[in-house]
């Protein structure tokens, strides 16, 4: 599997020393098979325990070392601003990214969007993480609907974007090295799937996204609003992303009310596309459905066949 080239972003950098919680005992499964030659492209975790089983997700990848090196910034894309369970990323996946973040020896680890207080409230780890969310940034400014005049955004030209000239986005965006995307597996009511690719609309003004909405042949053209989120990702693919599959609405999304399902699975991997295609295919779509996926893969972000890949799965 061919892996994305990072841009060069600005890095500045500090050391930041946090001690290690005690992770519970979990049985290892299917270990032999990773070595550090053959690590998986993409790894699943299924079971109740979120929190454990982000941490093991990621381990399953060789750990957030292999991403997150001592004295880097790190950026986070959370979607959680909603209130719904299902509706937004449980906060014990982003609690655990958080974690191993700052264990790995980032400097500096941010909510490229802003991250209310009462989103970590819902999580039963809360305190005991507290140490770690103390030190955890936040962009305040970046809060639905978010406005250029409101400051913390730049404009920046996309180079080979098929559709977006110009767009306005969070500036601590290009203070990070690592860029990690937290999205949930939900229901979208115009692209079907919100996933990785789409929940990278976090780092832009209203403005902008209105234009994705707006701009195309009609309102709210499906292939149009597509090919704009592949043009931001090209403009910044994550690093990593870690995926929350557990429970998710699966009708009248974005926001919801509505129907919900339940996998009980974490995903993690580098390649966006791939982990869409995964997390659409717990809904029952195929790649047809799905816009995001065939204009991600124009945009070279990834593959949505995911068969071909190396994917460790196992329950915990």
């Amino acid at each position: 599997m061919s892996k994305l080239t990072r841009r060069t972003f600005i890095k500045q950098a500090s050391v930041l020393g946090l001690g290690s919680m005690v992770l519970p005992g979990i049985l290892l499964k299917k270990t032999s098979a990773l070595t550090a030659q053959n690590l998986p492209d993409i790894a699943i975790i299924e079971g109740t325990r979120i929190f454990e089983n982000t941490l093991l997700a990621v381990e399953r990848l060789g750990g957030m070392s292999r991403f997150v090196k001592n004295g880097q910034k790190v950026g986070l894309l959370i979607n959680s601003d909603f209130e719904i369970p299902g509706v937004y990323t449980h906060p014990d996946v982003s609690l655990a990214v958080v974690k191993m973040c700052f264990d790995a020896g980032a400097s500096e680890v941010s909510c490229l969007q802003c991250v209310i207080s009462e989103y970590w409230e819902r999580s039963a780890h809360k305190t005991a993480m507290e140490p770690y969310l103390t030190r955890l940034g936040n962009e305040t400014l970046n809060r639905f609907p978010a406005k250029f005049e409101n400051g913390g955004f730049v404009k920046k030209e996309i180079i080979g974007a098929k559709h977006l000239k110009e767009i306005e986005v969070v500036g601590k965006l290009f203070e990070v090295d690592v860029l990690i995307n937290l999205p949930i597996a939900k229901h979208h009511a115009t692209t079907l799937f919100t996933g990785a690719l789409k929940n990278m609309m976090g780092v832009n003004t209203r403005a902008t996204n209105v234009t994705f909405h707006l701009n195309g042949p009609k309102r709210n053209d499906p292939v149009y609003l597509a090919e704009c989120i592949a043009d931001l990702n090209r403009f910044r693919p994550a690093d990593l992303t870690v995926m929350d599959a557990t429970s998710y609405l699966t009708s009248n999304g974005p926001s919801g009310p509505g129907e919900t399902a339940e996998s009980n699975k974490i995903l993690a991997g580098t390649d966006m596309v791939a982990i869409d295609a995964l997390g659409s295919s717990y809904h029952g779509y195929s790649y047809e459905d799905i816009p995001t996926l065939a204009a991600g893969e124009q945009a070279g972000l990834g593959t949505a066949n995911y068969h071909n890949l190396k994917i460790h799965e196992e329950k915990a």
